[in-house]
């Protein structure tokens, strides 16, 4: 009998700590649905690129990137400006590399910087906001003693940091448009 009760004290306990647990979670679901919390999830562009001619000014594989993204959230990639109801422009696409750490000799960390800028025009060829620039930043260890490796390392770095900034891109094409 004494078993049961103590049983019986526990199981009310836990049911009441799972109903606050429970009521703090559904709370806090409610506050941060009315501030304006979104989580970054796919994009939605608006209608103006709804058919989008790439102009990328020799970085095909940048155009063959972002023309990927634009198409994977709906737009149409158009060759002609005519048939386009947005032209985005590729300026420039620049990296850099700088030394962060050096010991004694030799470099131990590297920085490595991508900078893409870029400009968006509408139908009848007005530019709609100033020249854009996004930049993505990775650091990377470095190992004197295993070059190739490290080198391989860094072009892969570099071909990773692609997808951050022409999602970036695609976030102010957005704001741009709205």
């Amino acid at each position: 009998m004494e078993q049961t009760k103590t049983m019986n004290r526990y199981l009310s306990a836990k049911g009441i700590t799972q109903i606050k647990t429970l009521g703090l979670m559904l709370l806090m679901a409610v506050i941060i649905s009315g501030c304006g919390f979104q989580l970054r999830g796919d994009i939605v562009l608006p209608v103006l690129y709804e058919r989008v001619q790439i102009v990328d000014k020799g970085y095909s594989d940048l155009g063959k990137s972002l023309s990927k993204a634009l198409e994977n959230v709906g737009s149409k990639i158009v060759s002609s400006p005519e048939a386009a109801t947005a032209v985005v422009t590729v300026l420039s696409r620049g990296t850099q590399r700088r030394a962060l750490n050096v010991g004694g000799k030799q470099v131990r960390e590297y920085e490595l910087q991508l900078d893409i800028t870029f400009v968006v025009q509408n139908r009848e060829g007005k530019q709609l906001s100033d020249a854009q620039t996004v930049s993505v930043v990775r650091n990377f260890q470095n190992d004197p003693n295993d070059v190739l490796g490290k080198d391989n390392e860094e072009q892969i770095i570099r071909k990773e940091m692609m997808r951050p900034a022409i999602m970036q891109m695609l976030r102010r094409m957005k704001a741009i448009a709205e």
